[in-house]
């Protein structure tokens, strides 16, 4: 290995690194104060249940941070060669097809591929009381579908905000039939289809297609696909769920919650690194056998460049299982155990407000996908709108949408009192700001609801709400739609805010280059007039 190869696995490597350790910074903290600052009895429900951290919980909880700081490295290295690289070639091979049914015949069959095994899928749909196959299939469906909307808006020049409002504004009509408890699940199903392997072949798929048109709109293009495949699934959710009650299928009384036996440690990491073995193959295996008879009837690369793309599958397949191995049996057990102590009595609600808002900010640094999103943002906007700007913005809202959850929770009243003002405020915005902020921060929605969220801060959540006593399909589910709704507004916001900085700008040189009421075009200096 060269040196400068050997500098980018060390940077990776030190981007995992800090991105793991707050998170695990405010595990430790926690664990130390409710072990050795708090009575043993603090934390007892009102059925009598005690709760409290044990000592092989945390120890399984340090192993897995480990686990996710080597798997994060892995992962984000292997998507740049592999999962974005065969976007990018199959999204730039397909626009030059002169049969446009054959694109849309192909991009629909991709986009029901990465998403019928995306591993955020299989989790909510094993998690929310209808048929787990029936919800993957039809939300591969929607995927699919809008996937191809997709194509035909970049094909036809459409405007991208336009096509936001009119879909958004279809869910919201249809959601008043829907069984209110089942709502929020609805727009759960929206984030978590954008997930690790989903997102960075979305992410190339559209910057292949905007880069072989050449139309001079290739930053706008590049972005967007993410963000109308997260349409699709709340769609295709709703109207699963009205079609299920028509049938009189039910949702259970309450959440099924299992906790890890803390005891059998190792046996809890063998028994969730298999699960993961199984599915994260099935979610890259298809995806690539796709790209590999795709490749040798269409495109025909180099020998060189295909073995680069398998081996960084390959890479990308080991961190990706390393990652969500340590968070299913290392940090969902902690995030469960957490929410129930903190949820076990009302004052503790305000330290779960808290404690939640760091979990989301936190939360977001440990994303794959949001290391993907960032760079591509970076990359297209040629360095003015700076990753390290976009994460931290990122990060706040983050924590601010598991903040207002828990506040919810805390309350009890409907999700939709902060969808409904949440999406009109984001549309407000879409149409204030450049159309290329729009399409970042729909795409930033989708992706910041990715395995950190759906497998550590919604099980935090979802604790939380039993200990409570509270329905859990109310006040535990919802989270992901916050944390996709949050990116909407604050992401346009940096946008409206460079705009107003813009025009500050032009209005302080007009000043300086016009006098007041001075009709003139050119300026003479009167002393060289005179000499």
């Amino acid at each position: 290995m060269d040196i400068n190869r050997g500098r980018y696995w060390l940077l990776k490597l030190r981007e995992a690194t800090f991105s793991a350790l707050p998170i695990a910074l405010v595990i430790v903290i926690f664990f130390l104060v409710t072990r050795f600052a708090l009575p043993a009895d603090t934390f007892t429900d009102a059925s009598g249940n005690s709760y409290a951290l044990g000592d092989s919980t945390m120890i399984g909880f340090s192993i897995a941070v480990i686990m996710i700081v080597f798997g994060m490295t892995l992962f984000n290295a292997g998507t740049e060669e592999s999962m974005a690289e065969v976007g990018k070639i199959i999204g730039g091979s397909l626009v030059k097809k002169k049969n446009f049914f054959f694109v849309l015949a192909m991009t629909f069959i991709l986009g029901v591929l990465v998403t019928i095994a995306e591993p955020d899928l299989t989790v909510l749909s094993s998690q929310i009381g209808l048929p787990s196959m029936v919800i993957i299939i039809s939300i591969g469906v929607g995927v699919g579908l809008f996937l191809v909307i997709g194509v035909i808006r970049i094909s036809l020049k459409q405007d991208l905000r336009l096509m936001f409002l009119a879909f958004y504004a279809l869910a919201f009509t249809l959601i008043y039939l829907v069984d209110p408890r089942f709502l929020p699940v609805c727009f759960d199903s929206g984030g978590v289809t954008t997930g690790p392997v989903t997102v960075p072949f979305l992410l190339g798929f559209g910057l292949g297609l905007s880069a072989s048109r050449k139309s001079g709109r290739g930053g706008d293009d590049s972005f967007g696909l993410t963000a109308l495949c997260s349409i699709g699934p709340i769609l295709a959710v709703i109207i699963i769920s009205l079609i299920m009650r028509a049938t009189g299928t039910g949702l259970p009384a309450a959440y099924p919650l299992e906790v890890p036996d803390a005891n059998n440690l190792w046996g809890n990491l063998w028994s969730a690194t298999k699960v993961n073995l199984f599915d994260v193959a099935l979610s890259i295996g298809p995806l690539l056998v796709f790209f590999i008879i795709y490749e040798l009837i269409f495109i025909r690369l180099s020998w060189k460049a295909i073995a680069r793309i398998i081996i960084g599958m390959f890479i990308t397949y080991v961190g990706l299982v390393l990652f969500l191995s340590a968070v299913t049996w290392g940090f969902l057990p902690v995030a469960q155990t957490v929410g129930f102590m903190l949820g076990s009595q009302t004052n503790f609600h305000y330290w779960a407000m808290g404690i939640g808002a760091l979990f989301g900010i936190f939360g977001v640094l440990a994303e794959p996908a949001i290391h993907v999103l960032i760079e591509q943002i970076e990359t297209v906007s040629q360095g003015s709108i700076k990753k390290g700007k976009v994460l931290m913005v990122l990060a706040i809202s983050n924590g601010f949408a598991v903040f207002m959850h828990v506040v919810r929770a805390h309350f009890g009243f409907p999700i939709v009192y902060y969808l409904i003002p949440g999406y009109i405020l984001a549309f407000i915005l879409a149409f204030l700001v450049p159309k290329i902020y729009t399409a970042m921060a729909f795409d930033s929605g989708g992706v910041a609801s990715g395995p950190m969220t759906s497998t550590f801060v919604l099980p935090f959540c979802i604790g939380l709400a039993v200990s409570m006593g509270a329905d859990v399909y109310l006040y535990g589910f919802g989270l992901v739609a916050m944390v996709a709704m949050m990116p909407l507004i604050v992401i346009q916001g940096m946008g409206l805010s460079a705009v107003l900085k813009q025009r500050h700008a032009l209005t302080k040189a007009r000043k300086r280059l016009v006098e007041e009421n001075d009709d003139q075009v050119i300026h003479f200096n009167v002393e060289e007039v005179q000499l």
